[in-house]
C-alpha cells in the first residue's frame, strides 16, 4: 500500500529537524527508525530544548490508511495525545504508562503535500532482556525454560493494573493491549512495565472512527472490536486484552492462537478455554498448584466472556482476583538464580569511549538536592529546597500533591516499588507514597527519632537510621510489622548510606567521631554489625547495591571504593585520589563513581582500577546521586543537574534485542 510517508525512506527523513508548535526553543532531530506500523513510522530522536538533551521517541502518522486520510492521520495522534496529556496532569504521573512529550504538525514532504501529524512520547530503554514483554517473555523461556515465575507475573499485573486504572480513569479506552505494546525496563525488583501506543484509543468526547474498520491485534482484541452488534468498546474491551496477556506471560502461549479474524471469533465463542496448566512453558511452582491453575482459569475465563457485561468490572477487580492465587505478598519478584547468571555469562559490556554524554539539565540552578529516588525509568522523586519535586526526563516538576500529602517533617526518600517511595523523617514516621497518594505510614515507639535513612519493607523486614537529638545514630529495625530493639552506634558521628545487601543484611557507612570513615554490615535479626576492613579514609558517603546478587560498593574521600560482595570487602582507588561522592552498579556488574565533573567505571571482572570515561571542570557541583542499567548511566549534582551517558540506542519499543518475535502477536487488523 503505497502512502506519502513511505515515499520517502527513512535514511532521507532521518537527521529532519521538527520544530515544538507548543514548546518555545524545542526540536527533535529524528535519528533513526526503530518501528513500522499500519499507521505510521516510529523515529528514535533527540530531543533539544534550552535545559538539555534527551531521546524521545517521535511517531510520524502515516496520512493515506483509508478514506478522509488526512483527517484520520489528524485523529490518531489527537487520540494518542488525549489520552496521554490527561495522565500528565499529576505528578508524579502514572509510572506505568508511557509518558506524552509534545505533539504537532509538520511539514515533511513537499509544500504541495499534507502536514505529517506527530507526536513525542518517552523514551524507554529497554536493558538486555529487551524493551517488550514480547520480547522478555520470549528471552526468559530462551534463557530458563519457563515462561515468567508467579511473582513476576503477579507484578505485571499490579503495573498494568494501575496503567489501566489510570488511563481508564481519565475516560480513555485503550483498545490495544498487547505484548508489544507494553514496554519494560529494569531488571528484577526495579523492573517497570508500561502501556503504550494509544493510536486506536478512544478517548471519551473525542468520537472519530475509522470509518467502521475493525481495529485490534488477532487474539487479542475483544470480540466486540470486530462485532459491534457485541455492544461498544468499554472498560471490559481492555480487560479481555489484559486477560489475553496474562496468559502468555504465564505459559508462554497466545491464549487465542488464531491466524485470522474468524479464527480468533470462533475461538472467542467457544465456552471452553484454554488451560494455564497446558501451557508449554508454565513455571513448576504453579505446575505443582493445579488448584490454583484452575482458579486462574476461572478468572480469565470470565474476563474473556463473550458479551461485554459478564465480565470484571475493571482493571483492579480482574487483579485483585488472579494475584491471591500467584502471590501472598506484594514484595517486589526476585529473579531466579538462571535468569542471574544468564545477564552475567553475556560478553563483555563493551568499550565506554564511544558513548554519547549529554546534559539532560544544566548545573548552577538555584534548588538543592536534599535526597533522590530514582526509579529505572530515568525519572527521579527529590526532596529539594523547593520541596519535593520530579524529574520527568526532560525537565523538574514540581510535586505539590505530594506536599500536600505527607506527613509533616520528611526529610527522604528511597525507592520503595515501580511508581512507589519510602520517605521518612521526624517523629520516627516512615511512610509508603505512590503515584495514588500516601499508602501507609508507621511510626517508631520513640518520637524523637528522626530518621535519616531506610530501606525494606514493612511487612518482611525493614532497617532504618535514626538520631535523637544530642545523641549517636541508632539503627532501628521492623520484623513483619514490629519493631525490634535499637541498636546504638557507638562511637559513629553520622551514618552516610544504608543500602540494603541481600534478604537479611544491610551495609552501612559514614564517619566515626573521631575522624575516620567506616563501613560495615548490619544483621537486624541478630543485633549485630560486623566491621569491613577498609583503607583510612575520612568518611564514606554514599554507596549502591545489587540485592539479587548480594553485591554493594560504598565510596568516599581519597578515592576510596570498597566492593562487598557476601562477607568480603575488597578496595580499589581511583587515580588522584579524589573524593568519590556518588556510585551505581548496572546489571552487567558493572561498577560506576564519580567525583566533582568526573566519572569513572570499572568491570571488576576484568578491570582492577577505575578508568575515567567523563570530564568538564564546569560541573561545580558534586554529583549526589546516580542510577545505571546496561548501557546506560544518569547522574544527578547537588543542584539539580542531570547527565546521562549511553552506549547506543539500540532497545526502544519494540526493537531492542530482535531476536525471536512471537510468530501471531504482530498481525493486526487495522486499515
Amino acid at each position: 500500500m503505497s502512502d506519502r510517508l513511505s515515499s520517502s525512506s527513512p535514511a532521507s527523513i532521518s537527521g529532519r529537524v521538527i520544530q515544538s508548535e507548543l514548546q518555545p526553543g524545542v526540536t527533535y532531530r529524528l535519528e533513526r527508525q526503530i518501528g513500522e506500523g499500519g499507521m505510521g513510522t516510529a523515529f528514535l530522536s533527540l530531543r533539544q530544548a534550552p535545559e538539555g538533551l534527551s531521546p524521545v521517541v517521535v511517531k510520524l502518522v502515516r496520512p493515506q490508511f483509508g478514506p478522509n486520510s488526512e483527517r484520520a492521520a489528524k485523529v490518531v495522534v489527537q487520540k494518542e495525545a488525549v489520552a496521554l496529556g490527561r495522565l500528565n496532569e499529576r505528578v508524579p504521573p502514572c509510572p506505568f504508562v508511557v509518558r506524552l512529550v509534545d505533539t504537532g504538525a509538520t511539514l515533511l514532504h513537499g509544500p504541495n503535500q499534507p502536514l505529517t501529524p506527530w507526536l513525542a512520547v518517552e523514551y524507554v530503554h529497554g536493558g538486555v532482556e529487551g524493551t517488550t514483554v514480547l520480547e522478555r517473555i520470549t528471552y526468559h523461556i530462551e534463557q530458563t525454560g519457563e515462561a515468567f515465575a508467579p511473582a513476576r507475573a503477579a507484578h505485571l499485573i499490579r503495573c498494568l493494573a494501575s496503567g489501566l486504572t489510570a488511563i481508564h480513569g481519565v475516560g480513555v479506552v485503550h483498545r490495544d493491549l498487547t505484548p508489544g505494546n507494553i514496554l519494560c525496563c529494569g531488571f528484577g525488583e526495579a523492573e517497570i512495565f508500561k502501556i503504550s501506543d494509544f493510536g486506536i484509543a478512544r478517548p471519551s468526547g473525542l468520537s472519530a472512527t475509522f470509518g467502521g474498520v475493525p481495529v485490534g491485534t488477532i487474539g487479542y482484541a475483544a470480540p466486540e472490536q470486530c462485532m459491534p452488534d457485541l455492544g461498544p468498546s468499554g472498560i471490559a474491551t481492555d480487560l479481555f486484552s489484559f486477560a489475553c496477556l496474562v496468559y502468555l506471560v504465564l505459559t508462554g502461549d497466545e491464549y487465542f492462537p488464531a491466524d485470522t479474524p474468524i479464527q480468533a471469533m470462533l475461538m472467542m465463542r467457544e465456552k471452553k478455554r484454554r488451560s494455564i496448566l497446558e501451557g508449554r512453558a508454565l513455571s513448576p511452582e504453579l505446575r505443582k498448584r493445579p488448584e490454583a491453575g484452575r482458579a486462574i482459569d476461572a478468572v480469565l475465563a470470565r474476563a474473556t466472556s463473550l458479551a461485554p457485561d459478564q465480565r470484571h468490572q475493571d482493571a483492579q477487580e480482574l487483579a485483585n482476583a488472579l494475584i491471591p492465587w500467584l502471590t501472598e505478598t506484594r514484595e517486589p519478584p526476585k529473579p531466579s538464580r538462571r535468569l542471574v547468571n544468564s545477564l552475567l555469562n553475556l560478553a563483555s559490556p563493551g568499550d565506554v569511549s564511544n558513548w554519547t554524554w549529554s546534559t539532560r539539565h544544566p548545573p548552577g540552578g538555584d534548588r538543592v538536592i536534599l535526597s533522590a529516588a530514582w526509579d529505572v525509568d530515568g525519572h527521579c522523586f527529590a526532596f529539594t529546597s523547593k520541596g519535593p519535586e520530579f524529574w520527568n526526563g526532560q525537565h523538574w516538576a514540581p510535586a505539590n500533591d505530594v506536599a500536600r500529602d505527607l506527613p509533616l517533617g520528611m526529610a527522604f526518600a528511597r525507592r520503595f516499588e515501580a511508581g512507589g517511595w519510602l520517605v521518612g523523617g521526624e517523629s520516627g514516621t516512615l511512610a509508603v507514597y505512590s503515584t495514588e497518594g500516601v499508602r501507609e505510614v508507621v511510626r517508631a515507639p520513640d518520637p524523637r527519632v528522626a530518621f535519616s535513612h531506610a530501606s525494606g519493607r514493612f511487612d518482611d523486614l525493614l532497617a532504618a537510621v535514626g538520631q535523637r537529638p544530642g545523641e549517636t545514630p541508632t539503627l532501628w529495625a521492623m520484623a513483619a510489622r514490629r519493631w525490634l530493639k535499637p541498636l546504638p552506634l557507638e562511637g559513629v558521628a553520622y551514618v552516610a548510606g544504608l543500602h540494603r545487601l541481600d534478604d537479611e543484611r544491610w551495609v552501612i557507612c559514614g564517619r566515626m567521631q573521631h575522624g575516620t570513615g567506616f563501613c560495615s554490615v548490619y544483621t537486624p535479626t541478630q543485633w549485630e554489625t560486623t566491621v569491613l576492613l577498609a583503607p583510612r579514609t575520612r568518611a564514606f558517603v554514599s554507596g549502591a547495591s545489587e540485592p539479587e546478587r548480594g553485591l554493594a560498593i560504598v565510596v568516599g574521600s581519597d578515592g576510596v571504593a570498597l566492593r562487598i560482595e557476601g562477607n568480603e570487602a575488597v578496595s580499589s582507588v581511583a587515580e588522584g585520589a579524589p573524593a568519590l561522592t556518588a556510585a551505581a552498579m548496572d546489571v552487567l556488574d558493572r561498577e560506576w563513581v564519580c567525583s566533582l565533573g568526573r566519572l569513572w567505571v570499572r568491570d571488576p571482572a576484568r578491570d582492577l582500577s577505575w578508568r575515567p570515561v567523563w570530564q568538564d571542570q564546569n560541573w561545580q557541583a558534586p554529583f549526589v546521586s546516580m542510577i545505571a542499567d546496561a548501557g546506560m548511566v544518569v547522574a544527578m549534582t547537588a543542584d539539580g543537574g542531570i547527565l546521562e551517558g549511553r552506549a547506543g540506542w539500540r532497545s526502544v519499543h519494540g526493537h531492542g534485542r530482535g531476536s525471536g518475535e512471537h510468530p501471531r502477536v504482530r498481525r493486526s487488523l487495522r486499515a
